[in-house]
């Protein structure tokens, strides 16, 4: 093996990695050309009441949706930038 190709494997291993890095990592691929972030809609979704976006200290974008359900009722649901971290939701109520 000629030290040209010892190169080229290794900088195609360093951009497989970070593009492994990057999957499923908010609009990252978008910017490169690898089509757009889908977010699903939760099933119980009838409209939106409004979005709002901010970044976490760590870089992370989190998007929450606030929306009305199918019975009537408002929720609001975090979408993160990392599938592992965990996402959740918040339901509201009127008291009584």
């Amino acid at each position: 093996m000629n030290k040209k190709d010892f190169i080229l494997g290794f900088l195609t291993c360093i951009c497989f990695i970070l593009l492994l890095a990057n999957f499923n990592c908010g609009r990252t691929l978008s910017r490169l050309g690898f089509g757009d972030q889908v977010l699903t809609l939760p099933k119980d979704f009838k409209s939106m009441v409004s979005v709002s976006l901010h970044k976490e200290p760590n870089g992370d974008t989190v998007k929450d949706l606030t929306y009305e359900t199918t019975e009537g009722i408002f929720k609001s649901v975090e979408y993160r930038d990392k599938p592992w971290h965990l996402e959740g939701s918040v339901r509201w109520e009127r008291t009584k």
